[in-house]
């Protein structure tokens, strides 16, 4: 197997949030979003991009388990609502960066390979992408609010070539940095 369809490296959200996330996707009828898991991507949507194709597979998952191993769980809480410019894409973004700025610098220097990506990293959870978006919607969306704090200790990787999704690997995060 390699990695013949795009490859994204990414935390799963946990469940009560991710069930929130879920229902708000249902809510604003983005049928596709609401087919996805609901995650942080650290590797494929912005910084670098997805997987280069060809990678030998075990490479792969063993240098994400060595970084899952030296890797603590990271306490996480979301911040507002934003929108990316130029798109009707809406995203939770987080209230901390650093610790996912740096398992996605961690995994950059990792040694596997990644297509290019034009876009800084920024660490988000996707809630919408369906387009059109009404006026109402989109004030609606805006308003978002999901504060609670949550852990996420389970990095995957997901691979879109069919829905849903292709998990193809998952590893817990345990280590003490």
């Amino acid at each position: 197997m390699n990695f013949s369809y795009d490859t994204y490296i990414v935390l799963d959200v946990p469940s009560p949030i991710k069930d929130r996330i879920l229902d708000i996707r249902k809510h604003h009828k983005d049928t596709l979003r609401a087919s996805l898991p609901v995650e942080i991507t650290v590797a494929g949507s912005s910084g670098v991009g997805v997987i280069e194709p060809g990678q030998d597979k075990d490479f792969v998952f063993d240098t994400l388990t060595e970084i899952a191993t030296k890797t603590r769980p990271i306490a996480a809480s979301f911040s507002d609502v934003f929108r990316f410019p130029g798109s009707e894409v809406f995203v939770l973004t987080l209230k901390e960066e650093e610790r996912f700025r740096d398992l996605h610098q961690e995994i950059m220097n990792s040694g596997i390979q990644f297509k290019a990506n034009p876009f800084p990293y920024k660490p988000h959870c996707t809630l919408r992408s369906r387009s059109p978006i009404t006026d109402q919607e989109e004030k609606e969306i805006m308003k978002t609010k999901i504060r609670d704090k949550f852990i996420m200790d389970t990095l995957s990787v997901y691979m879109v070539d069919k829905i849903p999704i292709n998990r193809l690997f998952t590893v817990k995060l345990t280590g003490e940095k």
